[in-house]
């Protein structure tokens, strides 16, 4: 992970639910040594109109129904700024830079845990980081003994990509049962029973 995506991991709150939404609009100084940019609202949003203190709420021309304006992009905020701007028409990017809850369920295990992905509910509970290879494969039913291969991005394929062994036993069983089920039926039929 870059800087910037471990200053806004690091500002993501430990609490349940939350995502790149509870990240504070401020500047920080990251490890890299440069400085985040403050996030610049500089339009109202047609859709929800002004913030609860008349704000505004949109981040590009967009917002207020005008065609997106290139002059528009923010780069290197603390809040990403393509989260906000096309946020309206994506349930507002809801669980990106996610954290999981201990009580709540695991999402899909993905090949690429990465906090801006398809899934990007992939931030430990109670730790500033992205889950780990073994407690994705852990939500895969995978036993700890099983062992992974290759790089972290490697390994994370291998669960990601995997049928989760529970459910591959489960299927292999019904297979055999149906197959057992079938040989007892063909052997009464040649009994003649």
């Amino acid at each position: 992970m870059n800087a910037l995506v471990m200053a806004r991991i690091k500002l993501i709150p430990l609490v349940p639910g939350s995502d790149w939404r509870d990240l504070p609009n401020i500047q920080v100084h990251i490890s890299d040594g440069s400085v985040t940019k403050k996030l610049r609202y500089k339009y109202n949003d047609k859709k929800n109109g002004l913030s609860s203190t008349g704000a505004f709420r949109g981040v590009c021309a967009c917002a207020k129904g005008k065609p997106c304006n290139p002059s528009d992009r923010q780069f290197n905020t603390l809040i990403p700024w393509s989260l906000p701007h096309t946020g309206n028409r994506n349930n507002h990017w809801a669980g990106l830079y996610g954290r999981l809850e201990w009580d709540g369920f695991f999402s899909t295990t993905v090949t690429d845990p990465e906090p801006m992905g398809k899934q990007g509910r992939v931030l430990h509970p109670e730790q500033h980081r992205v889950v780990s290879v073994r407690e994705c494969a852990r939500s895969q039913g995978f036993p700890d003994t099983y062992r992974f291969f290759g790089q972290t991005l490697d390994k994370h394929r291998q669960v990601g990509n995997a049928v989760p062994p529970p459910l591959a036993k489960a299927i292999g069983l019904e297979i055999k049962n149906s197959i057992l089920a079938r040989l007892r039926e063909s052997q009464t039929d040649a009994s003649g029973n």
